[in-house]
């Protein structure tokens, strides 16, 4: 009875191994032909980079009305500063500890007589060491200035002796040029570019009226300018007005694409 019940138990076992051993084979069949399918990530969507626009801030330096609203706005914009006024120096180094970028905003002859000058104002009657002796006093009262812009200017920048001098003397100390562009017979890109000076002129002023209405037109202005053309240099003036129209649409042009930069960024 022990024997045949040791038989019984063997054969059962057999059975059960056998079974088990089939489920396993089977298993390892259905792995070895299951095609795993990978997944391949979706393309990445890149963003198109939008427009780059810098705002010009002129005729900075009379006082310090509007300064404390202008990094309120806390977008770039580059301070224009007239030179050997009360705060020209002030403001410029205020500007730079905010993180803006500063220029001088050298005072040149206009056509037009019947508009004060202001004092120091550079013209083509002066010698070439005059004229060199107001730049460098000009840039000095201005400090940590990256380039030079025009104040007035519409008869300096048709002068191509003129414009040869300062352009010449501001490429020794690597400071760039804004051209205000006040006479459409400007000659400072054609000097420049013979000489090898960095330069950029301005696409759209912003307030040429003060009224805010007619300023936040100009604004929309340069929003469609700067998609259009990708880059854009507006400038406007240190004014209330405008200050406050710029602190109220700057961030709306940002969320809608605009970049606002650094005008070194868009000098060329």
């Amino acid at each position: 009875m022990r024997y045949r019940a040791l038989l019984a138990a063997v054969f059962i076992s057999g059975i059960i191994l056998g079974l088990v051993a089939g489920f396993w084979m089977a298993s390892r069949r259905d792995i070895r032909y299951v095609t795993v399918k990978k997944r391949i990530p979706a393309p990445a969507v890149r963003k198109k980079p939008g427009p780059k626009v810098a705002v010009v801030m002129d005729d900075s330096g009379y006082n310090m009305n509007n300064i404390d609203e202008v990094f309120d706005i806390k977008r770039p914009i580059t301070l224009s500063i007239l030179p050997n006024l009360t705060y020209s120096t002030k403001i410029a180094q205020l500007g730079r500890l905010n993180g803006y970028e500063v220029i001088l905003h050298l005072p040149l002859e206009p056509h037009r007589e019947d508009i004060p000058e202001e004092v120091d104002t550079i013209n083509s009657r002066m010698t070439k060491s005059e004229i060199a002796v107001r730049l460098k006093s000009a840039i000095e009262s201005v400090p940590g200035v990256k380039g030079v812009s025009n104040h007035m200017g519409s008869k300096s920048t048709e002068e191509k002796e003129l414009m040869s001098v300062i352009l010449a003397d501001l490429k020794k100390r690597r400071l760039y040029f804004l051209d205000s562009l006040t006479s459409e017979k400007s000659v400072v890109g054609e000097i420049a570019g013979l000489i090898g000076e960095r330069h950029a002129q301005r696409d759209i002023f912003l307030d040429n009226s003060n009224n805010a209405d007619d300023i936040r037109k100009q604004v929309l202005e340069m929003k469609a300018l700067a998609f259009k053309k990708g880059r854009v240099i507006a400038i406007c003036h240190d004014r209330k007005n405008t200050v406050k129209v710029l602190g109220e649409m700057m961030p709306g042009l940002a969320s809608e694409g605009i970049e606002f930069v650094t005008l070194s960024e868009l000098v060329r």
